[in-house]
């Protein structure tokens, strides 16, 4: 037994270090399609869309959105306590059940909605007045896979590039950090155990370049007094 050989015969692929790069606008919603978004789903406010909201400015994960009790909820504070989980059974069908846990120990937390957003909270209340859950439409919870296909639409008819649930939370980590929101404030509002997580992952451009070269020109060094 060679381990020499071994390790020889061992095909390895150039792609497994093939380091992949994601353009900002992948990863996150810029300033203009971020206003699209949100006058989109303000002027159409149904259950799923005013969720959606909710995701934007709390920067919860879709997974914790759709698992929320309306008895975990006080006032501006959401309470934090589980996630949804995706698998396929024996027969390959997706299934979705509720977790009695979120994604991690530090999922566990309370998340705040700001006074000028309470009102898609509300909204929700409203049309959903007896349910268990926050999110449920026609007495059943609404599932993660409906508010990603939702916003899939909502992108491609407002001509925006299609992003996940995942690229609102993470635009809402680069807002949080671009206004210098203080550490630990940001560390407990996304559930994360540090904030090298959230600056490494979470942090992208979201300026155009207009704006971008309008910041670097008013950068007094930068400045020449003809």
């Amino acid at each position: 037994f060679s381990i020499t050989e071994l390790v020889k015969d061992i095909e390895i692929s150039p792609k497994m270090f093939a380091h992949t790069y994601k353009a900002d606008d992948e990863e996150v919603f810029s300033e203009e399609e971020t206003e699209q978004l949100m006058l989109y789903l303000t002027t159409h406010p149904d259950i799923i869309n005013l969720g959606i909201v909710l995701l934007y400015c709390t920067g919860m994960r879709v997974g914790e959105l759709v698992t929320v009790k309306c008895s975990e909820i006080h006032g501006g504070i959401i309470s934090i306590r589980r996630t949804e989980s995706r698998f396929k059974d024996e027969n390959g069908k997706e299934v979705y059940r509720v977790l009695e846990h979120p994604k991690t120990d530090a999922g566990n937390r309370d998340v705040i909605v700001p006074k000028d957003y309470l009102w898609a909270l509300y909204a929700i209340h409203r049309l959903n007045p007896n349910g268990e859950y926050l999110m449920m439409k026609n007495g059943s919870r609404i599932r993660t896979y409906t508010v990603r296909k939702r916003l899939h639409n909502i992108c491609e008819e407002l001509h925006i590039r299609p992003k996940s649930p995942h690229k609102i939370r993470k635009t809402y980590g680069s807002i949080l950090l671009d206004n210098n929101v203080d550490t630990p404030l940001i560390i407990q509002q996304m559930g994360h155990t540090n904030i090298l997580c959230t600056e490494k992952h979470y942090h992208r451009n979201r300026k155009n370049m207009e704006r971008k070269a309008e910041i670097f020109s008013n950068v007094p060094e930068f400045q020449k007094n003809m």
